[in-house]
């Protein structure tokens, strides 16, 4: 059997280059917005106890800290996954990590929603 041509070669090439940058600018993109839910969760408490919490702080907790940190999560479970799956120059012991470290957080939001989408933990 013979390798196919050279275009081809390099036409998957390309598209795995772009498949990998994609996946680490969402692993990058889903730390940085669970970052983001965890200062909005503190701009909440502003203030507290010496101020009472305005509507805007309650809202900041209750209402854009979740929808953050389900972007957060969804995007970095995304991610991980998508690496093990598209980084073929990994060892196969870290892409088999990759793969348990995603299936664990999986585990976690089916065990514990309330843990990761309602509070900061």
């Amino acid at each position: 059997m013979q390798p196919p041509p050279q275009m081809m070669m390099a036409a998957e090439a390309s598209k795995r280059q772009t498949m990998n940058m994609l996946m680490t600018l969402f692993w990058v993109l889903g730390l940085l917005l669970l970052a983001t839910a965890g200062m909005i969760w503190s701009y909440g408490n502003l203030g507290v106890p010496a101020a009472p919490r305005t509507q805007d702080q309650i809202n900041m907790q209750t209402v854009w800290t979740p929808i953050v940190w389900n972007l957060g999560m969804f995007l970095l479970i995304f991610a991980i996954w998508g690496m093990a799956l598209m980084r073929q120059d990994l060892d196969p012991m870290a892409r088999l990590l990759m793969y348990f470290v995603a299936f664990i957080i999986i585990l976690l939001i089916i065990v514990a929603p309330s843990l990761l989408f309602n509070r900061i933990p």
